[in-house]
C-alpha cells in the first residue's frame, strides 16, 4: 500500500513506501519462528524490487518499452537498494532482540 500511495502523490517510490517496507520486514520478523527469519532476511530485498517494479509498470507501462525496461530496473535497484537495507536491517534488530530475550528468559 505504501507503493501506491508514493505512486500517487508523486513521482517514484518515497518515504511512505520506505516505511511500510520497514514495518512489514519487521513485523514478519517477529511473527515467524527460527525457521522463518533466514526466508524473511534473504525475501525482503527482493519484495522491495518487485513491489517497486510492480507499482512502476503498472503506473508508467509506456515508459518502459524495449530499453526502457533495463534502464528503469537499474534505477529501480539504485534507488531502492536504501529501502532494502533498512528493511533487513530491521529483521536483524527484531530478530536479535527476540534472541536476546529468549536467552534472558532461559537464565534468568
Amino acid at each position: 500500500m505504501g507503493a501506491v500511495v508514493d505512486e500517487l502523490s508523486g513521482p517514484g517510490m518515497g518515504l511512505t513506501f520506505a516505511v511500510s517496507a520497514v514495518l512489514g520486514t519487521g513485523l514478519a520478523a517477529a511473527l515467524s519462528g527460527r525457521n522463518g527469519w533466514w526466508w524473511v532476511l534473504t525475501a525482503s530485498p527482493l519484495v522491495v524490487l518487485g513491489v517497486t517494479a510492480a507499482v512502476e509498470l503498472a503506473a508508467h507501462r509506456d515508459r518502459y518499452l524495449g530499453k526502457g525496461l533495463a534502464t528503469g530496473a537499474a534505477k529501480w535497484v539504485v534507488h531502492g537498494f536504501p529501502v532494502m537495507a533498512e528493511a533487513a536491517a530491521a529483521a536483524v534488530i527484531v530478530i536479535a532482540v527476540r534472541l536476546v530475550r529468549a536467552r534472558r528468559r532461559q537464565h534468568g
